[in-house]
Parts: C-alpha cells; structure tokens; sequence
C-alpha cells in the first residue's frame, strides 16, 4: 500500500482541478461548490477512515497488467468512444486491399476494423494473453509476439502501421518511431492514437479491473506533443494530420466519479483526452 494515494487524496485533487479550470469560466456557483465541497472533506479529513483508505488496486508492470487486463479489455473502455470513430475515418483512407501492421495490436480490437475493410492484417503484441483472445477472434490474420522497440517483422513490408493507445506505456518515442518508419514502404502511412499528455500530466493513469473486479494500474508516460512530431520527423515520418478528441461525461470515468461527480465533470470533461496522428513516409 506504500506510495498509493488516499481516497481523500483524490477527491481533494479533484476539486482542486475543477476550481482552477473553473477559475475564469464566469461560473461563480462552480466555483463555491468546489470550495465548499473541500471544506466539507478538510472537516472529517482526519476522523473518517474512507478517506484515508488507499485508493483500491496495486500498480502493475506492463506483463501483469496485461495478463489481468485481457480479461475485461474487450468491454467499452473509457478512451474508446473518443479514439474510435477517429481511428476509422484514417482507415477509411488507406488503399483497398493494404497489406498493415497492427502494432500493440492487444485483443485484435482495431485489427477487426482493418480486415472488415479488406486489408491484409499482422499483428504484434507482447502479451500472450492478449493475442489469445485476438487470434480467437481472427484465425485466419498473422499473430507475432513481439515488442514495439523491436517488432518481430522485415524492412519496407507494410503499406500502413497502426498502433492504439500503447505508445504511453514506453518512457522515450525515438526507438518505436524508428521501428515504425523500418517496416514501411517508401509512401507508407503510419497511424497512431495516444492517451493525451494533459490528463497524464494531472494524474490520469491506466485503470483497469480484472474479470474477478480485482482493481489496479499501469502508469503512463506523458508524451508532449512535440515528443511525437520530433520523434517521426527525425526518421523521416511526415506530419499529415493531428487530432485532439475531448474528454465526454461519459469518458471522464475515475475513482472520484462516485464521490464528487459534479466536481469530476469540472475537472477533467473538455479536457484533450485522445491524441490521433497521420504521419507519412516519403
């Protein structure tokens, strides 16, 4: 339990986040919920032993939460419904019959879009408990183990990468990005949806539970905008397009949500939550 935030910690935290994005909104009454609802928790702080409970759920390396999160990955996740219909406008572009990688290719959740549409589909992921589930659900597509940093597959053999909400999990982008433009065919196209760096910068992690309601997390490294476009540009990936989906009430699901939820809307709906980008390979 070292080290994990406090209940009251968190809604703390959010009500805080809520006022300063409230600040000059002209929302005056806002603005006194907020103080009000940190005065009310300052008050039975000390004395009331849920908000000084850790929050539920264990940090998890990136092969335990993955054996665990495989369980539940393929019911709606908060993320999905802003990265989605993004993700399946870019394929939409893509020519018929694309021979592409499916990087962190996980469940194979964006791997069924991509055959739907009549590509030719590998994909690649490190966890063998999420390419279990996705070669269930397509026997007839390719599987590799393999690591973003290293992926298991020849120079210049893809039309097109794809990779959703994964490049959070590595520390640096220099090595993934290099590994992207090696497997691409000169005119190849690289699509990629990241967890945007605001709400990882403010405490947003990775929050999952497993088929038996077991809590936990991965951390997530805040990538800045510019850590993409410099990290492509220098392997000599184009920028084509970047889109910024916002934050809904219905993504905005977090571990204060039940507690302050007006105050959880404050803070994190509006906010950037998905980062979509086209890059383009001369």
């Amino acid at each position: 339990m070292a080290g994990r935030p406090r209940l009251g910690e968190l809604l703390l935290g959010t009500q805080g986040l809520a006022l300063m994005r409230l600040a000059y909104s002209g929302d005056e009454a806002g603005r006194q919920a907020c103080v009000d609802g940190m005065r009310a928790l300052l008050g039975r702080y000390d004395e009331d032993s849920g908000l000084l409970a850790p929050l539920p759920g264990s940090e998890r390396d990136l092969d335990e939460g993955y054996a665990l999160w495989s369980q539940t990955y393929d019911a709606p996740l908060r993320l999905f419904g802003l990265e989605e219909p993004v993700m399946h406008t870019l394929f939409d572009g893509l020519s018929a019959g694309s021979k592409v990688l499916d990087a962190a290719c996980g469940t194979g959740r964006l791997a069924l879009q991509l055959t739907a549409r009549g590509h030719n589909l590998t994909g690649v992921d490190r966890s063998p408990h999420m390419l279990a589930r996705a070669r269930t659900k397509l026997p007839d597509a390719v599987f590799l183990d393999g690591d973003l940093e290293a992926l298991p597959v020849p120079d210049a053999a893809f039309d097109a990468v794809v990779c959703g909400l994964a490049l959070v999990h590595l520390p640096s982008l220099d090595q993934v990005m290099a590994e992207f433009a090696r497997v691409l065919r000169p005119g190849g196209r690289l699509i990629v949806s990241d967890v945007h760096p605001m709400p990882i910068l403010v405490g947003w992690q990775a929050q999952f539970r497993g088929a038996d309601g077991e809590a936990a997390f991965m951390r997530l490294h805040p990538h800045l905008l510019s850590d993409y476009a410099t990290a492509a540009l220098d392997v000599g990936l184009r920028v084509a397009a970047c889109m910024e989906p916002l934050l809904t009430p219905e993504s905005v699901v977090t571990p204060a949500a039940e507690h302050v939820p007006e105050a959880n809307r404050a803070a994190w709906v509006g906010m950037p939550g998905v980062v979509v980008w086209q890059f383009d390979k001369a």
